[in-house]
């Protein structure tokens, strides 16, 4: 896999909570790279040289690949410490980060190199409620694992970041006589599923906004605007900090500021975006899933594979990412739910039905305070 020519180029393997089969995409490699190399490597992929970027991407793409089997072993482990505390999560997933994050990273952060990222592989839990995120952050927090240490610990949730953006981190270290994983990092993160729809929604404004809303700390948008707002309603419903450009806002001023943002049609852009899938598919299917997503035309494309069929879906996978340009993205899951893979990844079906859902009381509660017809 070594083409990656589009700006929302996806390599993406979620692996859901109750998945059944053991085989995953997992590519060994016979290869160990330094931090130089790929601190090297991450500078021409930033770089203005393009052949230097096509040289770097092979070792890139690789280092990506070595995590897929320390995302295996944290995840086994989790999923044991989660069914002997009885904790019940609406789903799960596992990723590895995404070539344009990996580039709006090294961009917007400066300093940041390829060698240093901790969140190239990242797992991901979304509890029901708020109660059960900080039942489940307690849990974790005298949690061990097998051959991982936690190197870091970050609480968005109770101190939120400028962007909005609210979630628990936790970064674990691997450690293995194999030197080809030994000392790979993994981030595991647990949210709400308000915070996840919020986070999935800010996902589909980037694309079709054409901005890395997310990572670009400098972009003072009215979507960027608007988002740390709704965060911060968020946050008052679950009873949580919210940024502290908000924490002396009254109940008004956040009406007034959120019925500016509907005025501005940035509330109707969203809640009309919608897409049409290109074949009906079965949510019991399993196996291997390829998608691509035209996001002028609002198509998804679908074509699955049985687990039997890993190699045909790759080879279909990397012809397709180096052919599709940047108003498209492709994305190559590992799947036993296609219902599941929608609720954890709704932003690539450009589906914001959950963040209106959460911000339609708000609303009603504004048009009654405010005087205005429903």
């Amino acid at each position: 896999m070594e083409c990656v020519k589009n700006l929302h180029g996806i390599v993406y393997f979620p692996i859901f909570a109750r998945q059944t089969y053991n085989k995953i995409l997992v590519n060994k490699v016979n290869m160990l790279y330094s931090r130089h190399q790929l601190d090297k490597a991450g500078q021409a992929l930033i770089g203005t040289d393009p052949f230097l970027r096509n040289k770097a991407l092979p070792t890139i793409q690789t280092w990506r690949e070595t995590h897929f089997y320390v995302l295996q072993e944290l995840n086994k482990q989790l999923l044991a410490l989660f069914e002997q505390k009885q904790v019940f999560y609406e789903f799960s997933s596992m990723r590895i980060k995404r070539m344009t994050s990996i580039e709006a990273k090294l961009r917007n952060n400066k300093g940041t190199q390829l060698g240093g990222l901790q969140d190239i592989g990242g797992i991901r839990f979304v509890l029901g409620t708020i109660e059960q995120l900080d039942i489940v952050v307690s849990i974790l927090n005298d949690f061990k694992p097998a051959s991982f240490s936690l190197v870091r610990y970050y609480n968005y949730v109770e101190t939120p970041k400028e962007s909005g953006y609210r979630s628990v981190h936790y970064v674990y270290k691997y450690s293995s006589d194999d030197q080809k994983y030994n000392g790979i990092s993994i981030e595991l993160q647990v949210r709400t599923k308000m915070q996840h729809a919020w986070a999935m929604a800010v996902e589909t404004a980037s694309l079709i906004s054409q901005t890395t809303l997310k990572a670009d700390i400098k972009d003072n948008s009215e979507w960027r605007g608007f988002f740390k707002l709704v965060s911060a309603l968020f946050a008052k419903d679950e009873n949580k900090p919210v940024y502290e450009t908000f924490s002396t806002y009254t109940q008004v001023q956040y009406c007034k500021e959120y019925f500016q943002y509907e005025q501005n049609k940035l509330v109707d852009q969203l809640k009309a975006l919608q897409v049409t899938v290109n074949r009906d598919y079965d949510k019991d299917t399993a196996g291997y899933c390829v998608l691509t997503i035209d996001f002028i035309s609002k198509i998804v494309h679908i074509q699955t594979f049985s687990p039997q069929q890993e190699k045909d879906a790759t080879e279909l996978f990397s012809q397709i990412e180096c052919t599709i340009n940047r108003d498209e993205a492709a994305l190559l899951v590992a799947i036993e739910n296609m219902m599941e893979l929608k609720e954890a990844y709704p932003s690539y079906f450009l589906d914001t039905n959950l963040f209106f859902i959460f911000l339609s009381n708000f609303e009603s509660r504004c048009r009654l305070q405010l005087g205005k017809s429903v």
